[in-house]
């Protein structure tokens, strides 16, 4: 059932540089945030990273690409159910993956460890600088000059980076880059009426964007692996205490062993050729199966999701973005989560996965030392990226180039520079950058 749509005001479409008037354009301020997310090459690049299975390894699997384009389409149908502007919506899920890098999360978790000494990496924080700096659009200033709206609503966390021991801990996963501050406290300061110094508050167009994601994350992995047979009957003959553990450990509160049977119940019921008894054999058939697995699993985790007021006695006259949260049902939440753990089990742990994820993180390794430890790495950069290095910049601003630089590659780019940096017989003058 629909909720009634929030109203947004001029302060949620505000730009932070001002813009000539659009009369021309017949597209609302949101469509034009989406058009100038889909025309950017940032976007354009994901089609050539990895999400779960190796970007190139068929034309089968997700890629960065088709999962944003997935998720903009889950947290359209969750806006529609709970009154946010779609075009907002889907601006928000079509970038909320646009800062990450080649190879996965392997890939993220490797640029961790090398920008610790250097003021860290996060993908989130990486989507900011990429929205607000790295792209261009004009002239006159840096980014795409997204509306208020949109940019908050990538902002899962509002704190500051700060060194940790173990920058693949949980409280090291959640900051921004000190130098977008400025712009990150423009971009939110309706939470500080609402949320205070809470930094973990997010808008309620964040929060949809978020749930979409998680439910991407569940039922197309889960799709992926079944197409790749890493997930299959065999995976559900036997209970797995690791994973009951894992998830038990996060939802005390629930039964995690008895919604885990119930779980595998529904997945037997709604994907016949998993029955241990008489698998279905026809291809075609299977194929009809795993589609009607996840269409299944969407509309639930949808119709799970309730809109309710965050605090009801505060009141915040320049825009409504947090006068709203999300509220799923944690019997829900507790499903997506074990689907989740699942797929790490059995697929992230995989010999064949680790193995291709150790290669990538070498790469990534290899080119930011080598571009770090050169002393003329600027003219190894690609023409338009050598502005960046000024001759006096510091250690870490040169890192930060380096990430900003390797980031944006695609597994297919990354792994032509690595051959052109370090293996013999590859390269040419003749080479397009």
């Amino acid at each position: 059932m629909r909720t009634r749509t929030i109203p947004y005001t001029k302060n949620d479409k505000q730009r932070f540089h001002k813009e000539k008037s659009h009369r021309d354009d017949e597209r609302r301020v949101f469509e034009r945030d989406r058009s100038r997310i889909i025309h950017s090459a940032a976007f354009r690049r994901l089609q050539g990273k990895t999400q779960v299975f190796t970007a190139g390894e068929g034309d089968f699997f997700r890629t960065r690409l088709t999962h944003s384009l997935e998720v903009a389409q889950i947290a359209k149908g969750l806006a529609l159910r709970l009154g946010a502007n779609t075009d907002l919506v889907e601006s928000i899920a079509l970038i909320h993956d646009i800062g990450h890098p080649p190879f996965g999360h392997a890939g993220e978790n490797e640029l961790k460890r090398l920008m610790k000494p250097y003021g860290g990496f996060e993908a989130n924080a990486q989507n900011i600088r990429i929205l607000t700096y790295l792209e261009k659009r004009h002239t006159k200033y840096d980014g795409l000059n997204l509306t208020r709206a949109v940019l908050d609503g990538q902002l899962k966390y509002k704190n500051a980076y700060t060194p940790y021991a173990d920058p693949l801990s949980v409280e090291a996963k959640k900051f921004i880059y000190r130098e977008d501050l400025p712009l990150v406290e423009w971009a939110s300061r309706e939470a500080q009426a609402v949320c205070a110094l809470d930094s973990s508050c997010k808008s309620f167009e964040c929060e949809i964007m978020d749930w979409a994601d998680d439910i991407a994350y569940a039922v197309h992995d889960l799709e992926d692996s079944m197409h790749a047979h890493y997930i299959d009957a065999i995976t559900f003959e036997h209970n797995h205490p690791s994973v009951e553990k894992d998830v038990q450990s996060e939802f005390s509160s629930s039964n995690v062993p008895q919604i885990y049977a119930d779980l595998r119940n529904i997945i037997l019921e709604e994907n016949p050729d998993f029955h241990f008894v008489n698998p279905v054999r026809d291809p075609q058939e299977r194929k009809a199966n795993r589609k009607r697995l996840t269409s299944f699993f969407i509309q639930r985790f949808i119709q799970a999701a309730s809109r309710i007021e965050r605090h009801p006695t505060v009141k915040n006259p320049i825009s409504n973005r947090y006068r709203y949260t999300v509220r799923v049902n944690e019997l829900q939440r507790v499903e997506a989560k074990i689907i989740n753990r699942l797929i790490r089990e059995f697929v992230l742990n995989a010999t064949q996965v680790r193995t291709l994820e150790e290669k990538g993180k070498h790469m990534i390794r290899s080119i930011f030392l080598k571009l770090m430890r050169n002393e003329n790495a600027k003219y190894l950069l690609p023409e338009d990226w050598r502005s960046y290095l000024e001759d006096d910049c510091s250690k870490e601003q040169q890192a930060r180039v380096v990430c900003d630089y390797i980031c944006g590659m695609t597994d297919d780019y990354a792994q032509k520079t690595y051959a052109r940096l370090f293996l013999p017989n590859q390269g040419s003058i003749y080479d397009v950058f």
